[in-house]
């Protein structure tokens, strides 16, 4: 056994001495008087001496029990096979407040409430001497309670405080923290780390493992919650691209095409979703419909409307409720009515610019962007032409697509400046050089950009001609053609080709009939690489006079550049939006303001979002410069349930977890013994109760009153014993 408070209970048993002090003082020798009638009484005390000392030892013994009973129940005893760690232990919570955690149920009450309450409730049942931090695992993760403390009251207090966030669930570094705290502190004991999520598909990051725990003298326990099985289901708004429209489309004005990306989590039965377009950047909402079918996950809902000629923010709202509320709501900006600005890298070439038959690949991906000039086309496009060895880091000012038609000519001294301008939301589209190489330009090229492909030196000429194949890769760059695709591809023959090896399937574009890629678009930071292996000219191939020409040319252009603006937003938790202005300070929603450094690629864990909403990019003045927003992460906002033996799994390299139930009492016990305070209580009542009864009985005579009419009183058995030495005498 031990105890809370062994103070009090030394204090207890010390009390348990204060009756017996009482019983000997009040067994001190007086001094005889003689009178009369004492000789009667003197008789009666000493045939009932006996039964009184009982009385009054039993009495006695009542009292001091009482008192040191009373003393160790305040002292906490307890008892348990693992009560040595009890003066040390140290709780670790690491709490989910990511968005998975705004999950809600019955009464609208949150997955984080839910916990968090389980959490107070554990802190409440801890005894005062165990010590509690607190770690919340929405990103960006942070430290609520560090160092361990005592104060039951403010980490309940914190923790009552505690809100759902926006970000992704990031277990791994929030405990990635609890391992730092227990391995740097000098506090010695028992340490315990609670996990308090529902553990849904979106807590579990497959792509990081959670570290080791470990304490100084291995002491640690590991414990999460059980794996929730209550089934919801959520719309979410996954992505808005926006993009000016199509030529096929093109009605005239600043038309845009917005498509809206949803998806299915959790539970997908058939059913129907609202989704509005509004913002300032558009005069009036639009709505549309979109009905699913059971099974369903992933479906695109697109929009053509004007925008404001000084553009603005464009939300997307899903109108119904549903079991998670913060992924219904997405924002992108949209530029006003700026022509896109597009750099031509070739060099001139006067002597083949009236035969269409020398036309270099430049050529044509130039008249394929527009081919009527006097159209409306030519208000939304700015084309410029500069000479790749004369390019510099002013040409790339407000360049939204370059397009290098002599890669071989690009000076190697240029490319980190090529690479930063891609990595920053630039669209590099690059071709092989028509006809002259100069030099190996490939590999310096890849290299730079982090590409492990292996491309030749010098092109083939193929015996037989190839056909793009009617067959084509699933892709974002080409998926408004996705329709028309496998009838316009077939018509394109391939005489020429540059063989490269290297690139992921899912980076391929177009391929020829024999499998081989002809167009690769891959992501290089927020920009894209899109990347031929057959030169757009006719020594090489047909496309540049097929009807697919025109077409693939505006959607690279078009659709590239709108998946580079996607990365320009930012997202909660992950990355603070970019914007094209260096050496200002961007104003974050909520009110935190971080400095645009153009040379710094790393991001201050510390000064990432918080929250969803409208940056501004601010100057010295706080004159707004531009506007940029903020995302939720909803790509880990997966609400798909698991099992818990994958929970375990994926907990599996930081220790031996094991899973609290639900009807599990708060597992103070489980550390510190069994407390057996409580009945202890009880039986000092009792005893209080049978003294008091007992005392009033033994007042009355008790015993002896029911026998004998004899002496009693306190004094009796000292004057029976004087009346014995007496009669001894005599």
């Amino acid at each position: 056994m031990t105890f809370l408070a062994p103070g009090l209970a030394i204090a207890g048993l010390l009390a348990a001495g204060v009756p017996i002090i009482i019983h000997l003082l009040l067994r001190r020798k007086r001094v005889p008087v003689p009178w009369a009638a004492m000789a009667l009484l003197m008789e009666a005390a000493r045939r009932h001496r006996r039964r009184s000392r009982i009385e009054r030892w039993f009495l006695l013994v009542v009292r001091a029990l009482i008192l040191a009973l009373l003393g160790v129940a305040l002292a906490g005893p307890l008892l348990g096979e693992r009560v040595a760690t009890l003066e040390s232990v140290t709780m670790h919570l690491v709490i989910d407040d990511g968005i998975v955690s705004g999950v809600t149920g019955e009464g609208g009450i949150t997955a984080l409430d839910q916990q968090v309450e389980a959490a107070i409730e554990l802190v409440n049942g801890l005894e005062p001497s165990a010590r509690v931090s607190v770690v919340l695992a929405g990103r960006p993760v942070r430290t609520l309670i560090q160092p361990a403390t005592t104060d039951h009251r403010s980490v309940v207090s914190a923790l009552e405080g505690v809100l759902v966030r926006e970000g992704a669930t990031d277990l791994a570094s929030a405990l990635d923290r609890i391992a730092i705290a227990i391995n740097d502190g000098d506090v010695k004991g028992g340490h315990e780390v609670r996990l308090f999520s529902d553990l849904r598909r979106g807590s579990i990051n497959d792509r990081t493992r959670p570290p080791a725990l470990s304490s100084p003298d291995g002491d640690i326990r590991l414990v999460t919650t059980t794996p929730t099985e209550a089934r919801v289901q959520s719309v979410q708004i996954v992505n808005i691209d926006v993009a000016r429209v199509p030529l096929s489309l093109a009605g005239g004005g600043d038309d845009r095409l917005v498509s809206v990306r949803l998806r299915r989590t959790g539970e997908t039965p058939e059913s129907s979703t609202t989704i509005r377009i509004a913002g300032d950047a558009i005069a009036a909402p639009e709505t549309r419909r979109v009905e699913w079918t059971a099974g369903v996950t992933d479906a695109t809902v697109d929009f053509q409307m004007r925008v404001d000629e000084d553009g603005g923010v464009l939300e997307a709202l899903i109108l119904e409720p549903d079991g998670l509320t913060l992924d219904d709501r997405r924002s992108t900006m949209v530029e006003g009515r700026v022509p896109s600005r597009i750099l031509i890298l070739d060099r001139d070439d006067f002597g083949g610019v009236g035969r269409v038959d020398r036309w270099r690949a430049t050529d044509w991906f130039e008249r394929a962007l527009l081919p009527d000039l006097g159209g409306d086309l030519a208000e939304a496009v700015e084309i410029d032409r500069v000479d790749p060895a004369a390019l510099n880091q002013r040409d790339l000012d407000g360049v939204s697509v370059l397009v290098v038609g002599r890669p071989d000519l690009l000076d190697d001294e240029f490319l980190p400046e090529l690479v930063r301008w891609t990595n920053e939301g630039g669209v590099l589209v690059t071709m092989p050089p028509g006809s002259t190489t100069v030099r190996p330009w490939a590999t310096p090229l890849l290299d730079s950009l982090g590409l492990d492909w292996s491309v030749a030196l010098e092109a083939e000429s193929l015996e037989e001609p190839r056909r793009l194949s009617s067959n084509q890769p699933a892709s974002a760059l080409t998926r408004l053609l996705d329709a028309e695709i496998s009838d316009l591809a077939p018509s394109v023959s391939i005489n020429r080709r540059l063989p490269i090896e290297g690139p992921n399937d899912g980076d391929v574009v177009l391929v020829d009939d024999a499998d081989e890629p002809f167009l690769i678009d891959v992501p290089i930071g927020l920009g894209r690489l899109v990347f031929f292996t057959v030169a757009p000219e006719l020594d090489w191939t047909d496309l540049p006079v097929r009807p697919l020409m025109v077409p693939l040319v505006q959607e690279i252009t078009r659709q590239g550049t709108a998946l580079a603006a996607r990365g320009r937003d930012g997202v909660v938790g992950e990355r603070p939006p970019t914007a094209r202005t260096s050496g200002a300070a961007m104003i974050l929603p909520g009110g935190d303001r971080i400095v645009l450094d153009a040379d710094s690629d790393e991001i201050d864990q510390d000064r990432l979002p918080t929250r969803s909403g409208v940056a501004e990019v601010v100057d010295l003045s706080d004159r707004i410069l531009e506007r940029r927003v903020v995302n939720p992460a909803v790509d880990q906002a997966k609400l798909e349930t698991i099992e818990r033996d994958e929970v375990l799994e994926w907990l599996s390299p930081s220790g031996d977890w094991v899973i609290e139930s639900e009807s599990d009492q708060v597992e103070v016990a489980a550390i510190i013994g069994t407390d057996i305070a409580g009945m202890l209580v009880v039986l000092v009542l009792f005893l209080v109760l049978f003294e008091t009864v007992l005392a009033r009985w033994f007042a009355r005579g008790g015993i002896v009153n029911r026998r004998s009419r004899g002496l009693t009183g306190a004094n009796a058995e000292a004057d029976a014993a004087r009346m014995d030495r007496t009669e001894a005498v005599s």
